[in-house]
């Protein structure tokens, strides 16, 4: 069962470590990188720092509070439900993102969820904290503009995969996108999560992924895709005309 998160309510740390100060997260933040400790305090002096288990769900279509999130660590997915109930991914939000339901910032998640698949740890920042932020530093409202502004890119390559790529091009362009460069593998990721992301079920990644693995492209393993030809796997998209 999910959990709702109530943001009034604070969760209890996991663990006794003493926690990092919020103004070191947001400096780990690449839109706020060039700012120093003391603007970020006073610019983010009332954000609000939250833990969330996994299936925590901290975002539904029917909130209207305008809200901005940054993720310091864990995982987040941002989906919405098809009528069926079949859930679909739009975005894997990684640690350092800012996302969220803010107007000024052309950033929505109307229609979306937004539930932690990990252990995580979300900073919040309101309207009045971004606003104060974009008229003292207008450095970091045209990062802002930018980072809104590939988003929009990525989103609309996924798109035009989802409508006219077959189901192993769009899965050889994720593993591509989310491969780890030390390890040279995508971990962490179930069949039903990765289809939830690439619009297909989970019976068919795991058919294609068998496919992948059979031309010595991937070696597969528990919720762990090892990566033996990147070369191959960038064969098998480019024949496509879709570009990773």
């Amino acid at each position: 069962m999910k959990r709702v998160f109530q943001w009034g309510k604070k969760i209890p740390p996991q663990r006794k470590d003493p926690p990092v100060p919020v103004v070191e997260h947001l400096k780990r933040v690449d839109v706020f990188k060039d700012l120093t400790q003391d603007e970020v305090e006073a610019l983010f002096h009332s954000m609000v720092v939250r833990e969330c288990k996994p299936g925590t769900v901290f975002f539904m279509p029917e909130d209207s509070t305008e809200r901005l999130f940054i993720l310091k660590t864990g995982r987040v997915d941002l989906y919405r439900l098809t009528p069926n109930g079949k859930r679909l991914v739009t975005r894997c939000i990684e640690p350092g993102t800012v996302f969220g339901e803010m107007g000024l910032l052309g950033q929505s998640m109307q229609n979306c969820f937004a539930e932690a698949t990990e252990n995580s740890l979300v900073c919040i920042a309101t309207k009045d904290d971004v606003l104060q932020l974009l008229k003292e530093r207008p450095a970091v409202a045209l990062r802002l503009m930018e980072t809104l502004g590939n988003r929009l890119r990525l989103l609309e390559q996924r798109l035009e995969q989802t409508a006219f790529s077959p189901v192993k091009v769009r899965l050889a362009s994720f593993i591509i996108a989310n491969t780890d460069p030390v390890t040279g593998a995508v971990a962490g990721y179930t069949h039903e999560e990765i289809g939830d992301i690439i619009g297909t079920l989970r019976q068919t990644v795991t058919e294609t992924l068998s496919e992948l693995q059979s031309q010595r492209l991937i070696e597969v393993k528990h919720k762990r895709i090892q990566v033996a030809d990147r070369r191959g796997l960038e064969q098998v998209v480019s024949d496509h005309g879709v570009s990773d």
